[in-house]
């Protein structure tokens, strides 16, 4: 499936995402959705085939990422020209391809790190920071469904690279956002000329997706594996870049594009980041229920609070259901007698 204009997607085929997306803002958000909003709602529940439940789930974890408290030091301060930003640019190619696979899936080349790059360490925070700008302006110019492969060459990448790389939870957090929050999921992640690092589980470990490792993430000892990583799903060679056997251009001259491009939205990502800060959702409408039949169940026919078990009583009223069931303290029933004094019978 190649790439198709917005309106092809809100048709009738569309229309199922559609009423979730409009329904999903009315139930959580405090402001009027602009259309771009309710088009990107509209992926959640293809990105979560189809289960509208955990995409209700995702679009909120996607509002919460992108506020105060969020991912606050990839998400917010989005300032392309910043001068660690741009140096992550030459530091670190990332590109999106222009062309999908035969099967309609997004394609994204990272070479970590670029050839041209000094030996001195890399900036997790400007890199992530930098890739979710991408992510944030693709999805603006095709927000359309299509899956996401990603390839991370690391033939050059050296120790000197990586020293101080994955203090912090920069990357485990990135990570988190593609697997839990991000409109577009992630299916397969190949890193590939990895011939020379022997410890590429560990490396794995620290970036936070070897909880990945064998769903998605794959490991290529050369380059050559990037059409048989796709398998019959084919990739065009005039998408693919020079150094893998494309003639798409080579992969500075693509970096460069992107990074033109980061600039050209400046001031689109900064609103974005303001539009998204100030927004305030809704409580949850399963909390909301969840309330509502605690006190059915704790008001008797007199309007009296006559009995309070202890699933009402406590797990209504917190978030986590962390309270220990063990024998101290393994009350199952409170009753309150008429004469307004209190007993507890230990069940």
């Amino acid at each position: 499936m190649q790439p198709h204009s917005v309106a092809a997607y809100t048709g009738s085929r569309m229309s199922p995402a559609a009423s979730f997306a409009q329904r999903w803002a009315r139930d959580n958000l405090t402001r009027a959705p602009s259309p771009e909003e309710l088009v990107v709602l509209g992926l959640f529940p293809i990105t979560c085939e189809g289960d509208e439940t955990e995409a209700a789930k995702r679009a909120r974890r996607y509002y919460t990422a992108r506020g105060p408290g969020g991912l606050t030091e990839l998400w917010h301060r989005r300032h392309p020209d910043d001068e660690d930003i741009l140096s992550s640019c030459q530091d670190v190619y990332i590109v999106p391809l222009r062309t999908r696979s035969m099967g309609g899936r997004r394609v994204t080349l990272v070479r970590l790190p670029a050839p041209s790059a000094l030996d001195r360490p890399l900036s997790a925070k400007a890199l992530l920071a930098r890739w979710l700008m991408i992510l944030d302006i693709r999805l603006r110019e095709d927000p359309t469904p299509g899956e996401e492969v990603i390839f991370i060459d690391v033939s050059d990448l050296q120790p000197a690279h990586i020293k101080n790389h994955f203090r912090g939870t920069y990357w485990k957090d990135f990570v988190w956002c593609m697997k839990t929050a991000y409109p577009v999921r992630i299916t397969e992640v190949h890193i590939i000329n990895t011939q020379r690092l022997k410890t590429m589980s560990l490396l794995l470990l620290h970036i936070g997706l070897y909880p990945w490792r064998r769903k998605v993430v794959q490991l290529h000892g050369t380059s050559d594996s990037i059409e048989e990583a796709l398998g019959s799903d084919r990739l065009m060679v005039d998408g693919l870049p020079h150094e893998y056997g494309g003639r798409a251009g080579m992969m500075k001259d693509l970096n460069d594009e992107w990074t033109k491009k980061l600039l050209l939205n400046s001031k689109w990502l900064q609103t974005e980041e303001r539009k998204f800060y100030e927004t305030d959702l809704k409580p949850e409408v399963k909390a909301r229920m969840r309330h509502r039949s605690a006190v059915r169940m704790l008001r008797g026919s007199n309007g009296s609070y006559d009995t309070v078990t202890r699933t009402h009583s406590c797990r209504s009223l917190h978030r986590h259901d962390d309270l220990d069931d063990g024998i101290h303290g393994a009350y199952r029933t409170l009753k309150v007698a008429s004469d307004r004094s209190c007993k507890v019978d230990l069940l």
